[in-house]
C-alpha cells in the first residue's frame, strides 16, 4: 500500500536485499527514481557473464554484493548470475514445467506449460541462484513465481 519507505541501493560488501516481493521491489525501484529491467534489458545486461564458478554457484549461501569480482558482464554490470534470482519487470501466466534448453544451454529455463488453476501469473526472475549451482546462469530464466510471494534466494536490480 505505497511502501514509500525503502529505496534501491547496491553497496559493496553488504548482503543485497532479499526476501522481498516484486511488488516491494518495484516500489523500491519507483523510490530511488529508478524501474525494474524488462526481461529482454535484464538478458542483454547479462551477456558475457561467465558460467562458471567465478560467479556464486557453488557456495551454498548468498554473497555480499561484489564477493564475486570476476563474475561481471561485457558491460560491467555484477552479480547477475548465481547469487540471488532477480524480478524482472514482466509477467507471463504461471508457468508449469521447467524443461530446459536443450542442448543450447544447462542454464534452467522454467517457462513451459500455462497453469489453469493458479491464482495469480507468473513474475520472470532471471541468472538463477547460489541455491541452484551451476543450471543459474545468463539464461536462468523462471516463470513460477507469483509476484506477491518472496524467497531467500530472490532479488532485484534497478534500471533508469
Amino acid at each position: 500500500n505505497g511502501c514509500k519507505d525503502f529505496y534501491a541501493i547496491s553497496v559493496a560488501g553488504v548482503t543485497p536485499s532479499r526476501y522481498i516481493t516484486w511488488f516491494q521491489a518495484a516500489a523500491a525501484a519507483r523510490n530511488s527514481g529508478k524501474r525494474l529491467p524488462t526481461n529482454q534489458e535484464w538478458q542483454v545486461a547479462a551477456f558475457g557473464t561467465p558460467d562458471s564458478t567465478a560467479c556464486n554457484v557453488s557456495v551454498g549461501a548468498v554473497a555480499n554484493t561484489g564477493a564475486n569480482a570476476s563474475c561481471v558482464s561485457d558491460v560491467g554490470a555484477y552479480d547477475m548470475v548465481g547469487n540471488l534470482w532477480e524480478w524482472v519487470a514482466d509477467w507471463v501466466p504461471a508457468s508449469t514445467a521447467c524443461p530446459g534448453w536443450g542442448g543450447f544451454s544447462d542454464d534452467l529455463m522454467c517457462l513451459s506449460g500455462a497453469s489453469t488453476t493458479a491464482t495469480s501469473p507468473g513474475a520472470l526472475i532471471r541468472g538463477g541462484s547460489w541455491s541452484n549451482g551451476t543450471s543459474a546462469g545468463v539464461f536462468a530464466v523462471n516463470g513460477f513465481n507469483y509476484p506477491a510471494g518472496s524467497d531467500s534466494d530472490i532479488g532485484f536490480r534497478c534500471v533508469r
